[in-house]
């Protein structure tokens, strides 16, 4: 009937040609559409199974996972043969606002199980998806984020020897203004801005700094070149940060894309010509901090372009003292924050950190100290400040008194960190607002980690914090669900998102591998709505997905949907970076098991206690 309903449609629309029949036909094939979409569509069991990583944990790893009922003893069972390699009992139980019908979640610590192998979890009629166990667990997916970068570089052909599948493009470089060169898009737009590309990159840097990464072969084009890759990829971005400057000494906001075809039509060398933006402030601050930072970290290796960037540094420098305002500039103004003299003085704050770093000069711990405003709030790509603090705190010429101080700030950060953890369902510490995933690494990154990296025994519940962090993004979640595509091993995850070349590229798989999503988000957006009339292609957006149904009755944890939603699963560089950050700390984890801690065993007086009466926590 829908068929013939289709053909009557196109009659009437295309035939005929009257706006009558083309509304008509509209309406039948985006029925048509739904229709299809509701049949494809593979159900979903929220909380339906027992929650644990589909990526795995190294030996050495507190492992744990989340079940939806009550149960009296769990079982790891080999999937090679189906033998049972160890048995537990609960760990603890804990009270839950905000998982729908589920209102309690019970938690069993498997954390015993050190012999490498593929397994899964049983316990009261759920299982597990399979996970592994091996000290190298995260190196797949590692290389995967990391190489996700490539497939967002500006003014570049993204070539097929590279590609490792489908997904290339011929080079867009002709469409860049004048002398405009590298980046990396935002997300699944176009533009390049200076508030994700340099919060993404001050990732970066501190990935490099942190773990020493010395890998040099993620089949990148710079590959083999003697250079770890992941600083091949900084430069990437820092070329395009050089390129935004102008004679003043400041630095623009975006190169900007403004114009789009309809979804699904438009591949990046067909566009119209980018828009440079304007020069301001806010740009210029966190182009220094970062410029001033990777000044450092490649001094070692190429002196030529550390000197480069540096005397980039100091230009920006110079027009941030000559011009006291927060200016930014009206073009693509999706991060624009004019007159913001509080973001003004946080980005200050990380121009003056950075270049401390980058020159031991006795004026920048000066400068920190007069825009530096103590709060222990997370940091984010608008709000550098918490950046500001991870830079000062590695800068030799940093007062010994201001890092005291710093660090006790994130001591407090930290402790709020993990209560947040123990009281959740899943042992996640995030908000819950759009780009939540990503957010929760930066909490980790700012606080957790290098309390860890400093002391990973005094900070044991610091480590196991950021891990448990990790281990939801790849599956230890209510959808069990791994939020990064293409990882080998992982039986549920990510394969669509928000995406103007993906879309328009329709290629199978339709996700590169490594890219992370926005994830769950309390308030997605009105407008986020499926469009199943769309053309050339339906659009399927957070709102009526027969695939995917919500309502405002849906639990938090399942407000994402893996199809076009921008507010839920877009591609971004603020997030791909911390997450980065987040999983080269997991790699590093399970590279040095003299890091591992013994779990504090649960009693009390013989009852299954709550999960947020943490003994590592206190």
């Amino acid at each position: 009937m829908l068929a013939v309903l289709v053909l009557l449609a196109l009659a009437l629309g295309v035939v005929v040609g009257t706006a009558p029949g083309r509304r008509l036909a509209r309406r039948v094939l985006g029925a048509w559409a739904e229709h299809q979409r509701a049949q494809q569509a593979v159900p979903e069991e929220p909380f339906g199974m027992l929650a644990a990583s589909q990526v795995g944990y190294a030996p050495g790893m507190v492992k744990r996972f989340s079940s939806p009922r009550a149960f009296q003893r769990f079982r790891v069972v080999r999937e090679i043969d189906g033998t049972v390699a160890l048995e537990g009992g609960p760990d603890c139980a804990q009270p839950v606002p905000d998982l729908g019908p589920v209102r309690r979640v019970w938690m069993g610590d498997f954390s015993a199980l050190t012999t490498p192998g593929r397994y899964h979890l049983e316990a009261d009629g759920l299982r597990s998806h399979p996970f592994r166990v091996g000290p190298e667990v995260f190196d797949d997916a590692v290389r995967a984020v990391e190489r996700a970068f490539y497939f967002q570089r500006a003014f570049t052909a993204i070539e097929p020897a590279h590609a490792e599948g489908p997904w290339v493009h011929p080079s867009d470089a002709a469409l860049a203004p004048p002398g405009v060169r590298g980046g990396w898009h935002d997300a699944g737009d176009f533009s390049l801005y200076s508030a994700s590309l340099n919060s993404a990159l001050f990732w970066i840097l501190l990935t490099a700094a942190d773990f020493t990464p010395t890998d040099d072969d993620r089949n990148i084009p710079e590959s083999g070149n003697g250079v770890p890759d992941l600083l091949d990829e900084a430069r990437w971005g820092l070329e395009w940060l050089l390129s935004m400057q102008d004679g003043s000494g400041g630095f623009r906001n975006t190169t900007c894309e403004e114009h789009y075809g309809r979804y699904g039509t438009n591949l990046p060398d067909r566009m119209p010509p980018y828009r440079n933006g304007e020069v301001g402030t806010l740009a210029t601050a966190r182009a220094v901090g970062n410029l001033a930072t990777a000044a450092a970290l490649f001094r070692p290796r190429d002196p030529a372009f550390a000197d480069r960037a540096l005397e980039a540094a100091w230009r920006g420098q110079r027009y941030l003292d000559a011009n006291p305002g927060a200016t930014d500039g009206p073009t693509c103004p999706a991060y624009r924050a004019d007159g913001n003299e509080a973001l003004g003085r946080e980005a200050r704050t990380f121009a003056a950190a950075g270049m401390l770093l980058g020159t031991g000069a006795a004026r920048f711990r000066e400068d920190f100290d007069r825009f530096f405003t103590p709060t222990d709030t997370d940091p984010s790509y608008m709000k550098v400040q918490g950046f500001a603090v991870r830079l000062y705190l590695r800068a030799p010429a940093g007062d010994p008194a201001r890092k005291g101080m710093l660090r006790e700030l994130l001591a407090r950060h930290a402790e709020r960190t993990r209560a947040e953890g123990d009281r959740d369902a899943f042992q996640r510490s995030a908000p819950t607002f759009w780009g939540s995933l990503g957010a929760g690494f930066v909490r980790t990154g700012f606080s957790a980690i290098p309390r860890c990296l400093a002391d990973p025994r005094a900070a044991a519940a610091d480590c196991a914090q950021a891990l448990a962090n990790v281990h939801h993004l790849l599956g230890r979640n209510l959808l069990h669900f791994a939020y990064v595509s293409g990882l080998p091993g992982v039986s549920h995850g990510r394969r669509h998102a928000f995406h103007h070349w993906l879309a328009a590229l329709r290629a199978e798989p339709y996700l590169p591998p490594g890219f992370v999503a926005g994830g769950p988000n309390a308030t997605p957006e009105p407008a986020d709505r499926s469009n199943p009339a769309a053309r050339p292609m339906p659009l399927w957006g957070y709102w009526e997905d027969p695939a995917f149904p919500r309502d405002a009755l849906t639990p938090y944890e399942q407000r994402y949907t893996d199809n076009d939603s921008y507010s839920t699963n877009e591609v971004s560089l603020d997030w791909q970076g911390p997450v980065l950050y987040g999983l080269h700390f997991a790699r590093w984890v399970a590279r040095h098991p003299e890091t591992a801690v013994p779990v504090e065993p649960r009693t009390t007086d013989g009852k299954l206690p709550r999960c947020d009466r943490n003994p590592a926590s206190e």
